[in-house]
């Protein structure tokens, strides 16, 4: 049933990618990343219909994804690339009547951006480039929408072929759109911050934390490099929303508290979300 479930959103999110291609990305002539983005290359200078090329592409990269990604990735990726490109047909003559480029940037890119970051959240990819995304996330730690939007800018200035600049430096900002989306599908729509907390007043800021937050927080042994004097280090993981909160009930206990302050991308664990 599980799985049954995953490929159904797959499914879904092959139809919203075709749609973004073939509803805004072509009539405002943009291009794009990956084997579609070759395939618009394609499009645009030979006629060569998106569906079948795209398909091809996908085929041959899914021969070298097969020895990196596990069996059950290239199942969900399988279907991405055989329903993308049956949808890439159904949808060909799907016509919202759009002209402009800015239109074709904010609605294609939210549109495609929402139908990958699906996709890959549930553990498959649509193929093409975000198989060597998800290697790169796989085995190099680097964050899957940073690496498929640094792997498609390429293939995008490539566009220069056959677009007039200005169309290519709209899909630029295309891709910033789908990967802006992708952030936010696939990070969740409540990004976490890490703290650092350095004080004097350390157990009295810990209990108010946990009584006011209802975060427990985690004591590390620190010592100054300088000083070489053994602190305690308070550690913990909170919403963006409640850092306002955070720093007030700092404030009231130590105003001289040493406070850092991270971006957290994923975290995983008790209080959160399981390991995937």
């Amino acid at each position: 049933m599980k799985e049954l479930k995953i490929i159904a959103i797959v499914i879904l999110g092959s139809l919203l990618i075709a749609l973004g291609i073939n509803g805004f990305v072509i009539p405002t002539q943009l291009a794009e990343g990956g084997a579609i983005g070759i395939s618009l290359i394609l499009f645009y200078s030979f006629k060569l219909p998106t569906f079948l090329t795209s398909l091809i592409i996908n085929i041959l990269l899914l021969i070298v994804g097969w020895k990196y990604l596990s069996k059950q990735k290239m199942l969900y990726t399988l279907v991405s690339v055989i329903f993308l490109s049956v949808f890439l047909k159904v949808t060909l003559n799907v016509d919202f009547h759009i002209d402009s480029p800015i239109i074709g940037v904010i609605f294609g890119g939210i549109i495609i951006g929402l139908g990958t970051g699906l996709i890959i959240a549930y553990g498959g990819t649509f193929g093409s480039t975000s198989i060597l995304a998800k290697i790169f996330n796989e085995y190099f730690h680097v964050p899957t929408s940073r690496a498929l939007f640094l792997i498609d800018s390429v293939i995008v200035l490539s566009a220069l072929l056959v677009l007039p600049v200005e169309r290519v430096l709209f899909t630029i900002m295309l891709l910033f759109v789908i990967s802006k989306t992708m952030s936010f599908i696939l990070e969740g729509l409540n990004p976490k911050k890490g703290v650092y907390i350095i004080s004097k007043e350390n157990h009295d800021i810990s209990k108010s934390i946990y009584d006011t937050i209802g975060r427990g927080s985690t004591v590390i042994s620190a010592k100054g490099q300088y000083s070489q004097v053994n602190r305690d280090m308070l550690f913990i993981v909170i919403s963006n929303s409640q850092l306002p909160k955070l720093k007030k009930l700092i404030k009231r206990y130590d105003q001289d508290a040493f406070v850092v302050v991270n971006d957290v991308r994923e975290i995983f664990g008790e209080g959160f979300i399981k390991i995937p």
